[in-house]
């Protein structure tokens, strides 16, 4: 018959629940050896290096971006690129936007979709097809596309402040392609103007 109580000092510990002064200790492992194309360089982007690779925009955001309705909205700032930069990114986390990647060398930072509730009632019904100037809409979501870029005016360097709306309305089903009447990105400049006024 098996003992039912056992001392706490008999039950067979693992390996690792001494520490690794176990003298049962299994054989460490050897490193791992990493192929050199698998191997980046990590360096921490300095304010020199945000928004200098401007000539066009990323091979991911311009698949993002093919063959859908985009609205552009853009803006000046006599501010440094780099604080611009950083005053787009502080202002999407403060919105608690779900920010999908950010490319400093490009000066691109990419949202997730956010989405606007689901139509419950018929005033809701009305408001959200107001902002696609259609009827049939049961909801809507929108991403963000925004570019930082160096802009010379009058021999004056300024930051450009480029934000592109990507918008779909949830129409029989299906999320489809479709330009919002609304500018939504009005928020998004907003907090990024406070931001620089600080």
């Amino acid at each position: 018959m098996p003992a039912l109580w056992q001392s706490h000092d008999d039950t067979p510990k693992p390996d690792y629940a001494d520490g690794g002064n176990s003298s049962s200790k299994a054989a460490s492992r050897a490193p791992l050896d990493v192929p050199p194309s698998l191997r980046g360089d990590v360096a921490v982007p300095t304010p020199d290096a945000i928004a200098t690779d401007s000539s066009e925009l990323p091979a991911t955001v311009k698949k993002a971006v093919a063959g859908k309705a985009v609205a552009l909205d853009a803006k000046l700032y006599d501010v440094d690129v780099a604080n611009v930069f950083s005053a787009v990114v502080d202002a999407m986390t403060s919105l608690n936007m779900p920010v999908q990647s950010v490319d400093s060398p490009s000066g691109t930072v990419t949202t997730d979709w956010i989405r606007q509730n689901s139509v419950s009632s018929k005033g809701a019904a009305s408001a959200i097809s107001g902002l696609f100037g259609g009827d049939g809409v049961e909801g809507i979501r929108y991403r963000f596309v925004v570019r930082v870029l160096r802009q010379t005016v009058e021999e004056k360097t300024h930051a450009r402040l480029e934000v592109r709306t990507i918008g779909q309305a949830f129409i029989n089903r299906h999320w489809v392609n479709k330009p919002i009447q609304r500018k939504v990105s009005n928020e998004l400049f907003s907090a990024v103007d406070e931001r620089l006024s600080n």
